[in-house]
């Protein structure tokens, strides 16, 4: 499963919002734990969204979030379009020959995630890719997914879900919050490699999953029709937040 702390957000110079504190350390059937590396308050509720301001945070956390502001306001002040990730940043999809077309191809251990059937998103209408590896081994729980697609116009797209129930949370500071899907708050990002590829992000989490949508395209700037803009891809998310769980042998679509 993926973390993401504001340290490493400032570190790329990404202003982004959110932090994923996967507790496993946290005492069986414990309901809520302090933020990573503080002992005391705020506590954190596992399993939902917390979403503090920066005065509640740990000092170390509040010197991170006012960082993630300035170069937030500096970003907008000096026109900057894009956060740069490397090269090899794992998020970038895998090439279609390393998916399988089903959780039985994969050693997968023991699926225990439950996520979205898309068929009733945007999604449904694109030709599925595949699923990317857990690399998880027998015998271990899986409470990630990863599926890839592609538009008509061969732009690819992947969905990734981590299972937040009973196993880590959310934290959103409340300052750094621009953007919703639905109820819940997100973070738009359109960020540009060494090589100038680029990829559209949305993360955002409700009290259950957390959800990484990603274009690989600037959809401020579509490279095809227009119609697959920003409002087009902050929709898709909301389809798939609306979307019912799926049922078994129903992951891939």
């Amino acid at each position: 499963m993926k973390s993401r702390t504001l340290h490493d957000a400032a570190r790329r110079g990404s202003p982004t919002a959110l932090l994923l504190a996967f507790c496993a350390c946290a005492a069986a059937g414990a309901e809520r734990v302090p933020l990573p590396g503080a002992s005391g308050p705020p506590q954190v509720e596992i399993g939902k969204v917390n979403v503090f301001g920066i005065d509640e945070l740990p000092p170390a956390m509040q010197e991170e979030a006012r960082k993630a502001m300035r170069l937030d306001a500096q970003h907008a002040r000096d026109g900057f379009d894009f956060d740069d990730v490397a090269e090899d940043d794992w998020q970038w999809p895998e090439p279609a020959a390393a998916l399988y077309p089903n959780f039985a191809s994969m050693n997968q251990g023991r699926v225990l995630i439950h996520p979205r059937n898309l068929a009733g998103t945007a999604l449904s209408a694109f030709r599925f890719l595949g699923l990317r590896d857990n690399t998880a081994r027998p015998g271990e729980p899986v409470l990630t997914i990863g599926r890839d697609f592609v538009r008509p116009d061969g732009v690819v797209i992947e969905l990734g879900e981590n299972e937040l129930d009973g196993q880590g949370a959310a934290v959103m500071v409340r300052e750094l919050i621009h953007h919703w899907v639905g109820p819940w708050p997100a973070v738009f990002s359109v960020q540009r490699a060494p090589s100038g590829r680029v990829r559209s992000v949305i993360d955002w989490a409700d009290n259950g999953t957390d959800f990484t949508l990603m274009v690989l395209d600037d959809v401020r700037r579509p490279s095809g029709s227009s119609a697959y803009d920003k409002d087009w891809m902050f929709e898709l998310a909301r389809q798939i937040e609306a979307a019912p769980r799926a049922g078994p042998g129903e992951e891939r679509h």
